[in-house]
């Protein structure tokens, strides 16, 4: 080798005479061309443009899919219907207070009076056709006076009767309970409680097939408590009542005397402010029940405003992203599944959901049981139902989302970033340790998580997310029965995944969306006409729904396995190969000084220019490499780092538009 700087000739890496580094003659370029810019390569990247050689081969794009296309016009047209849909829903919400307001300022209650017996008057006596005896007796009751009936053998029978008015708004609700005391010789007889109306005269005598309650005596009975006995379903609308406690002795052995105190019967509107806690038994675990109309309308205020405000904050947020998701190209289907708008995330979920929800009620009634629900709407008591719509839409996110996933997420966040602060790793910037702990709050109201959230708030979600969804779908059997479980709880896991990913606006929606359902024809809106053509659009969007709960379950099951997989131990790395040290030549004799040398001229480089006809590339295909065709449109980094850092999943394309967190491919349209 020849040095380039003082020409004297050497065997070494080094000039003997100057100490310059030597270069090698140039030899001939060997190696397979770089497909991008034709220059031999021999290693893992092109030495002149940095383009990996596991990049080389490159398979063609796909061909246009019509299965794409055909799937991307289906999701437009069900999100148009859904859009139609909703709009029917807040059209019901817009005009629900012209009815549930004076419904609020209508809310009555009352009862009988002379409950408790202290003095003769307001009840009636009726020997029923026979030689009954009733009478009133100051003394002797269950403290203080009492209603006496004397029955002189088998078969008498005689009972007491009190009206009472009752008006106000409509529906009603009623309760009887009363003391019993049996003496003498009963062997066996009848309690009948009744209640009858609105008349405008005398009522007819107690008939045992309508009575609201029986209670069946065998002999003697001291002061005892008698069940509840609701009279609901007979207090229909307003107008004059009547409370009937009628004893028949069916068969005696002697005299029977039976007493009646505290004998009452409450009703009153049935409405109210109900709150109750998350529990699988609602019903008996509440914590506030009032009738206040002062209170009652400020809180349906407060849900009106909840929704409103929800759908408002989304469609003014998300409206770009929700816009970009319907003109992305045909091709671009999973860009409209994975949109990350809020709304379009309640419309799919809320077809995944009616759709699990009308199989479930098919093949319960084809397996021979009758679906039960609680729901009856009629003009009277429409106004109800539309404000348990509207507080089951917000009211029952609040407890089962937020406080059951939300706070405990929040607390097991708090709990970690405090035992950060105490490991120094908050940061030490002023007010650095306050806005980390503070930073837990964000779990409360949701929608902050993601595919790369830590491993353990994920777990954790997962957990909260079916066990709220278990207590909420038990939390429906007690009204509807044991068929409204699953369904009830699969909508949990909807409503859950909405509040995880969206925040508690979004699951609010969907629910207040699947609960507002029709309402506006129960307002008077269209009639039945309106009716059969909402029951239609339901019934379409949900075969539509077959598409997304499927979806949703595949999904659902990747992300799932995704996340057992980062709680696996990693598999240990291969060791890499040290290479051996080079020794260098022996060194040569010195030769003869010739002077002083010059300056340092740096070698330069002995890349080969690129051949005017490159050699075709051949390597083993790969989809996951950059096509050849690509020609990056900005300056390459340094030798031996690829030149890009995307590559499109569906057609290996390495450019993209990022656009609120996704990449979305610059050839197919596709979001990565």
């Amino acid at each position: 080798m020849q040095c380039v700087r003082c020409g004297a000739n050497s065997e070494g890496r080094f000039c003997p005479r100057c100490g310059a580094p030597t270069v090698a003659a140039p030899q001939a370029p060997t190696g397979w061309p770089c497909p991008r810019c034709g220059t031999p390569v021999q290693g893992n990247f092109c030495p002149r443009c940095g383009l990996p050689t596991a990049a080389w081969a490159y398979r063609a794009p796909p061909s246009p899919s019509g299965g794409r296309s055909i799937l991307s016009v289906l999701w437009t047209l069900a999100l148009v219907g859904f859009i139609a849909f909703a709009i029917t829903d807040f059209a019901a919400l817009a005009y629900s207070p012209a009815f549930v307001v004076p419904g609020i300022q209508g809310i009555q209650s009352g009862g009988t009076v002379n409950s408790a017996l202290d003095f003769n008057g307001n009840w009636t006596p009726n020997a029923w056709g026979t030689g009954a005896s009733l009478s009133y007796q100051s003394t002797g009751g269950n403290t203080g006076g009492y209603l006496q009936m004397g029955l002189p053998s088998s078969s008498a029978r005689g009972y007491w009767m009190q009206s009472f008015q009752v008006g106000g708004s409509v529906p009603y609700t009623g309760v009887v309970r009363l003391d019993v005391e049996i003496s003498g010789g009963l062997t066996s007889g009848w309690l009948f409680i009744s209640v009858i109306g609105p008349l405008t005269g005398l009522p007819p005598d107690p008939d045992p097939n309508t009575a609201i309650g029986a209670v069946h005596f065998s002999g003697q009975t001291e002061w005892a408590t008698t069940p509840k006995f609701y009279a609901d379903a007979n207090l229909g609308d307003s107008g004059m009542y009547f409370l009937q406690v009628a004893f028949v002795a069916n068969t005696t052995s002697g005299p029977v005397n039976v007493g009646f105190d505290n004998v009452r019967l409450v009703w009153t509107t049935n409405a109210a402010v109900f709150l109750f806690y998350p529990t699988p038994t609602p019903q008996t675990d509440y914590f506030l029940v009032t009738q206040d109309k002062n209170v009652f309308i400020a809180y349906y205020g407060f849900l009106v405003g909840a929704i409103v405000l929800a759908a408002g904050y989304y469609l003014t947020r998300e409206r770009k992203v929700a816009w970009d998701s319907f003109k992305a190209p045909l091709e671009a289907i999973g860009k409209r599944l994975k949109s990350r708008s809020a709304w379009i995330a309640i419309a799919q979920v809320w077809m995944a959901i009616t759709c699990f929800q009308i199989i479930v009620y098919y093949l319960v009634f084809l397996a021979g049981f009758m679906p039960t629900s609680p729901i009856h709407i009629t003009d009277t008591n429409a106004w109800v139902w539309l404000f348990d719509f509207a507080n089951a839409g917000v009211y029952e996110e609040l407890t089962f989302r937020l406080l059951l996933i939300g706070v405990p997420m929040a607390l097991g966040s708090l709990i970690v970033r405090i035992t950060e602060v105490r490991r120094g790793a908050s940061g030490t910037d002023p007010g650095s340790t306050v806005r980390h702990v503070a930073g837990a709050w964000q779990y409360v109201l949701g929608g902050v998580l993601r595919n790369d959230s830590p491993k353990e708030a994920l777990a954790a979600a997962w957990t909260l997310l079916f066990a709220s969804s278990a207590i909420f779908g038990l939390a429906h059997a007690p009204g509807w029965g044991f068929w409204k479980v699953v369904p009830a709880m699969v909508a949990g896991l909807g409503f859950g995944y909405l509040f995880l990913r969206h925040g508690i606006g979004a699951a609010i929606l969907a629910h207040f969306v699947n609960d507002y359902a029709a309402t506006l024809s129960y307002e008077g809106v269209g009639g039945e006409a309106l009716l059969i053509v909402i029951e239609l659009m339901v019934l379409g969007l949900a075969v539509a729904g077959a598409g997304f709960l499927g979806w949703y379950a595949i999904d659902a099951w990747r992300h799932l396995r995704s996340l057992v997989n980062r709680f696996r131990p990693r598999a240990p790395a291969a060791p890499v190969p040290v290479p051996p040290p080079d020794y260098g030549s022996p060194v040569p004799q010195a030769t003869a000084s010739p002077g002083a040398p010059g300056p340092s001229v740096p070698p330069t480089q002995m890349w080969s220019a690129p051949p005017t006809n490159p050699m075709a590339a051949v390597a083993v295909p790969n989809r996951g490499r950059i096509p050849r065709d690509y020609t990056p449109s900005y300056v390459p980094p340094p030798y031996g780092y690829p030149p890009v850092r995307f590559q499109c999943p569906y057609c290996a394309w390495v450019e993209a538009r990022y656009d609120s967190g996704r990449f979305t491919c610059t050839r197919c349209g596709r979001t990565a």
